[in-house]
């Protein structure tokens, strides 16, 4: 297993990858636009904060990280917007080390994310060692009917 950085030359492996792991129950995610899908793909993987890891089995692209570096005056923190590995595969623990252990090595002060209590992502991240912060609050605002 090798970690590496993740570019736009990555595009369609990084959709693959996030067709097959975010198709299925419970997320049933459809990405069928190709134009509003490339613009996600643009909005985590091509801005200068941009910060998209992969974790690859031989040449196969088989995790992804996707999210942005904040600077923030007492550090970096990593902000994870989309995170999965390939259905066929189960190393999630492993891939959290790995990030981690790249944060650690680039100086990053933390990492963090956001998942919904009832995902079954949730008790992942607490087992890999993710807190849930007491202090922050996520809030929402509907613009559509």
């Amino acid at each position: 297993m090798m970690l590496k950085v993740l570019g736009m030359a990555h595009e369609q492996a990084v959709k693959g990858l996030i067709r097959d792991a975010f198709s299925a129950e419970p997320w049933c995610d459809r990405w069928e636009d190709e134009d509003v899908f490339h613009s996600y793909i643009l909005d985590v993987m091509g801005n200068q904060n941009s910060l998209a890891l992969g974790l690859f089995s031989e040449d196969v692209l088989i995790g992804i990280s996707l999210g942005r570096l904040r600077h923030w005056y007492n550090g970096i923190e990593y902000c994870i917007d989309d995170l999965c590995i390939a259905s066929e595969h189960q190393f999630g623990s492993l891939w959290i080390q790995l990030i981690r252990n790249y944060a650690c090595q680039h100086g990053f002060r933390n990492i963090s994310l956001q998942t919904k209590r009832n995902a079954p992502a949730y008790h992942f991240y607490q087992k890999t060692g993710f807190e849930e912060q007491e202090d922050r609050v996520c809030f929402s605002l509907d613009c559509l009917p």
